[in-house]
């Protein structure tokens, strides 16, 4: 049993009441800790009441210890009447607050207009001031509730409904079974439905996917149409000829009394996140795998030189190049980690001098001229006599023109050709590398720019690869004003164009 206040006072009916008088002077208090204690009406007309039954039983007994005194036996029942009378007057002023009270309620039994036109009572008592309090939040609930007309309820709701449909997330409103009541005009376009169209009744679960399946599209749908309140699932479904990946909310509409059943659900379209992390981990797994290689070379060519003692001058030098080989090679693996974080926060930044970008071009064109001869690939120049200096940072501007150099011979086939132009046109000074490799879907074009994103060209060959070259390049031309752009036709190749502005001028400020 339990031993709070209210199980103590009054879960026990052998509880007296002076007993239940201070547990309510006690309720009383903490919730008015100002207000003195005072003791209920009730139980001082019972105190009142008890003590006249005691002083008229004393009476009584004096009166009957001595009969032979006729004048005290009267005096006491004189005494005995006076009490009762006094006792019934103050209990008649005691109960008028509690009378009026009475009679309030009665008459307004069954019509609550009739509240407004109950007064306040007059006093100084506890109970009247708890009287007038409830009289006064009457009033201002029904005031309340007077200002929501039918004609501003109907405003509210136009008003919400306005605002839900400005709203970017993709909503939907369904009954119990999944079929449309509301949808969003961003939901609309997910689902490549026409927005001026009546969709009420479609079937959500069947946009989805999820009416015919197998056991586990059968479980996901027996989920979404359970009366749990609140489900949260990712979901793939095909849209377009493409896999989209979907983050589900889903909540039912009866939380209270009188609400209209149904469900809403919030779509969030979140394929280019799943997408960026997968390419993300492939590119951790691809970066750890090539980082053992070089950190196996390093140290058993350091264990080789450690246990031989007899080796000549010319392996020596030898195991000291490839040490020094596969040390450059593990830093370079280190830079693009931290290229990648960089990019991640946004805090990449340019050391800036004069440069004459000419020389440049060269060096990247001559970086890869070795691995074009491997290929048999021609790797054709075609440079401007002269050029105007950018204002950038060498090594960044050098890295950018090294990885769009490498990507044309890395994706160009064996016998292929590679162009590099560089001149100026108007205010810019533009470089092309223009190769005759498999092209570039046009779908694709506009995310080959994205973090850890590979072509399905790329994906499906051989190649090693981690998906940042492009977009670090991209990120540099764009810190330094300029900008990277792609024209590709599939089958007939790629033509990747650099432009600086000349002198440098930088958008971001950097």
């Amino acid at each position: 049993m339990s031993n709070s206040p209210s199980s103590a006072a009054f879960g026990s009916g052998e509880r007296t009441a002076a007993e239940v008088d201070t547990v309510c002077a006690d309720r009383a208090s903490e919730t008015n800790p100002s207000a003195p204690g005072q003791a209920l009406v009730t139980t001082r007309i019972g105190v009142l009441f008890c003590v006249t039954a005691l002083c008229a039983l004393l009476c009584g007994v004096a009166a009957s210890s001595l009969p032979q005194l006729q004048s005290f036996q009267s005096l006491m029942w004189v005494a005995t009447v006076a009490v009762c009378s006094l006792s019934g007057v103050m209990s008649m002023r005691s109960v008028r607050t509690l009378r009026t009270i009475e009679t309030e309620l009665l008459q307004s039994g069954g019509k609550p207009e009739r509240w407004r036109t109950v007064r306040p009572i007059i006093g100084q008592e506890r109970i009247t001031e708890a009287w007038n309090e409830l009289l006064r939040e009457a009033e201002s609930a029904s005031s309340n509730r007077d200002d929501r007309t039918p004609a501003s309820l109907d405003q509210e709701a136009i008003t919400l409904a306005r605002a839900m449909r400005g709203l970017p997330a993709a909503w939907v409103i369904t009954d119990l079974d999944g079929r449309l009541l509301f949808i969003s005009p961003p939901a609309c376009s997910l689902f490549g439905l026409t927005e001026d169209a009546n969709h009420i009744g479609r079937d959500l679960l069947d946009l989805l996917g999820l009416r015919a399946g197998d056991e586990s599209v059968i479980a996901k749908r027996q989920r979404f149409l359970s009366n749990v309140r609140m489900i949260q699932e990712r979901h793939q479904v095909a849209m377009g000829g493409e896999r989209v990946h979907l983050r589900i909310a889903r909540s039912r509409l009866d939380g209270r009394s009188g609400d209209g059943e149904g469900m809403a659900w919030i779509l969030t379209d979140v394929t280019q996140q799943e997408l960026a992390t997968q390419s993300r981990d492939q590119f951790l797994l691809t970066a750890t795998h090539e980082l053992r290689t070089p950190l196996n070379n390093l140290q058993a060519y350091a264990e080789a030189l450690q246990a031989e003692e007899n080796l000549e001058i010319d392996q020596q030098k030898e195991f000291c190049n490839v040490i020094v080989s596969e040390a450059h090679r593990l830093g370079r693996l280190v830079d693009q980690l931290l290229t990648v974080g960089q990019m991640e926060a946004g805090s990449m930044v340019a050391n800036r001098h004069e440069l004459e970008l000419l020389p440049m071009v060269e060096y990247a064109a001559d970086q890869m001229k070795a691995q074009a001869d491997q290929k048999r690939q021609r790797l054709v120049t075609d440079f401007a006599a002269k050029l105007p200096t950018v204002f950038g940072d060498r090594d960044k501007l050098q890295a950018a023109l090294v990885n769009l150099v490498g990507n044309a011979v890395k994706y160009t086939p064996t016998a292929g050709e590679i162009i590099v132009r560089c001149g100026v046109v108007d205010n810019w000074i533009r470089i092309d590398i223009q190769d005759n490799g498999p092209g570039i879907e046009e779908e694709e074009q506009d995310k080959v720019f994205d973090k850890f994103f590979r072509g399905s060209h790329a994906a499906n060959s051989e190649m090693r690869g981690n998906g940042l070259g492009l977009a670090f390049t991209r990120e540099v031309a764009r810190m330094h004003g300029g900008e990277v752009d792609l024209d590709s036709e599939v089958g007939r190749g790629s033509t990747f164009s650099m432009r600086l502005p000349i002198g440098g001028h930088s958008r971001s400020g950097i």
